[in-house]
């Protein structure tokens, strides 16, 4: 379903992208994780973050003063080792100790169900006892009026088109059954405004949520289609002068 080449491009590209709306939403957001998963100032922590877009969560973690080591999975040897983290490059996390983590996190994983089992059943060998993971995910509702003015414009089913939105009901009954305990899941709601169609763009791609489908359509899209994108978009969406789109988050939460 998903295109895992695109997949590693979108996160490197994200991982160099330099957008201010972008990384203060990510703030907020590792501001928010820190908070869910209890991390705080009284000891040291080892955190995995894994399909990282972006240097947010470290930045938050050092801006609170908290004393953690952290190392990032991309599952891919595309990626070359950060000089300050450790860069982990394997997706079954084999070659790291047992028990050696106390949170892992990812933000925006795209994964199907038997992805994300193996991912959890990996996260579950390297946690520590009473450890704890979280992922944030779209939710099915993030961007859905753009989706539908993509889907009315080009013909074409735009759900999974960007912004993926994985069924969080049914990834919280796989985590149950892998045997993790106290699994949550839960939902943030946020507004995101914009002054002109294309910064919309620049958003989705630098927050690494660009589409990533195998079957895509790959082909440039003509400037009659575009202009009446940006004339739709701007009439449906707009308010007070500002083009709004809504964007929720769902959480999963779960402890070894």
């Amino acid at each position: 379903m998903f295109d895992k080449k695109k997949i590693i491009y979108n996160r490197k590209r994200a991982l160099k992208a330099c957008d201010k709306k972008v990384n203060i939403f990510l703030n907020k957001l590792s501001e928010d994780a820190m908070q869910r998963l209890g991390i705080d100032k009284a000891r040291s922590f080892s955190i995995l973050e894994i399909l990282p877009t972006s240097n947010a969560f470290v930045k938050t973690l050092e801006k609170e003063k908290i004393h953690c080591v952290v190392y990032k999975t991309f599952f891919s040897s595309e990626i070359k080792k950060d000089k300050k983290i450790l860069t982990i490059n394997h997706s079954n996390l084999s070659s790291i100790e047992d028990e050696k983590f106390d949170f892992c996190i990812s933000f925006f994983p795209i994964f199907t169900g038997p992805d994300l089992a193996h991912a959890l059943k990996s996260i579950q060998k390297v946690l520590k006892f009473n450890g704890k993971f979280l992922f944030l995910f779209f939710s099915a509702e993030s961007c859905s009026e753009l989706k539908s003015i993509f889907s009315n414009t080009f013909k074409t089913k735009a759900k999974e088109m960007f912004m993926p939105s994985p069924d969080i009901l049914l990834l919280g009954n796989i985590t149950n059954q892998l045997g993790y305990k106290n699994v949550v899941v839960d939902k943030t709601n946020f507004r995101i405004t914009s002054n002109l169609p294309k910064e919309i763009w620049s958003f989705i791609r630098a927050i690494g949520a660009s589409n990533c489908l195998l079957k895509r359509n790959k082909k440039a899209i003509s400037r009659h289609n575009y202009n009446k994108l940006c004339k739709e978009i701007k009439l449906i969406l707009s308010e007070d002068g500002k083009i709004i789109n809504k964007i929720s988050i769902n959480y999963l939460i779960g402890t070894k």
